[in-house]
């Protein structure tokens, strides 16, 4: 008997669907580089990460399928034009997830941290200092939950050798956030830096870190750098990437740039 394939939400620039228990989509020139290193993370002991099938007949990645739900957008919040972009479920906003989401970040570096990680194709280019191969969108919408609490990642597409504040640096902007105050009253999220910095801490006191500068810096050029592929695909008419622009989101990230520069020694110092 042969099992349906059923569309997955997400994959904007590849197919993603699932067949049974395992999810497929489109190889790339880089799907080599990210298999092997699903499955050097595994043998370290690192579960947090589907487990490799290899390629199927048509030449797609397969994947377990990931048993959860991913903590993904329910619609535009309506403020604005939509500007504040998608509201994301209550439970990603908990102190408890955080706390989760660090450790389990810092599991994924630290087995990642062995991969030999030159002489491969990865889809963006190494970061230096390389200590760790960077997942890259860690966003709550690529973070399966359990019972309300991040247990795994998928989408690993992006993922490519860089430092570990990389990706600290992008979860702090999305995860803690690292949004100006109008932005947070949208989504009935606390205001104030002082609250930001008290998140930040816990992010990083859960990976093992205290708050650092570096990080903070690292969320800049990180959401910098996610801005300008952003923009580049609304040239190339990305229908989604046009609709963010549309609507203002990508203004919006482009404030909060801003703000993180404003606020750097307060969310460290506080």
């Amino acid at each position: 008997m042969v099992e349906p394939e059923i569309p997955l939400v997400g994959g904007a620039d590849s197919r993603v669907v699932r067949v049974g228990q395992t999810v497929r989509r489109n190889g790339r020139a880089w799907s080599p580089a990210v298999l092997d290193l699903l499955q050097h993370v595994e043998r370290e002991g690192f579960s947090g990460a589907p487990h490799v099938h290899g390629f199927d007949d048509q030449g797609r990645e397969v994947l377990t399928y990931m048993e959860g739900e991913v903590g993904q957008g329910l619609g535009f919040i309506p403020d604005e034009g939509g500007r504040f972009d998608v509201r994301l479920p209550d439970y990603v906003w908990r102190d408890d997830v955080l706390l989760h989401l660090g450790a389990l970040i810092r599991a994924y570096h630290d087995a990642a941290a062995s991969f030999p990680w030159t002489g491969r194709e990865w889809r963006l280019k190494a970061r230096q200092p390389v200590e760790t191969v960077c997942h890259n969108d860690l966003t709550p919408w690529n973070t399966v939950f359990r019972t309300g609490l991040p247990v795994a990642f998928i989408d690993w597409d992006a993922a490519a050798p860089g430092p570990r504040a990389w990706d600290l640096g992008f979860i702090a902007w999305r995860w803690v956030p690292f949004w100006r105050d109008v932005k947070c009253r949208a989504h009935g999220l606390p205001t104030g830096v002082a609250e930001k910095a008290r998140r930040f801490r816990l992010l990083l006191q859960a990976y093992g870190l205290e708050p650092e500068v570096s990080v903070v810096q690292a969320a800049i050029e990180r959401v910098g750098q996610l801005q300008e592929h952003m923009w580049k695909l609304v040239a190339d008419g990305s229908k989604w990437e046009v609709e963010l622009a549309r609507r203002g989101v990508l203004d919006e990230a482009t404030l909060e740039i801003a703000w993180i520069e404003e606020h750097a020694a307060a969310l460290v110092r506080s």
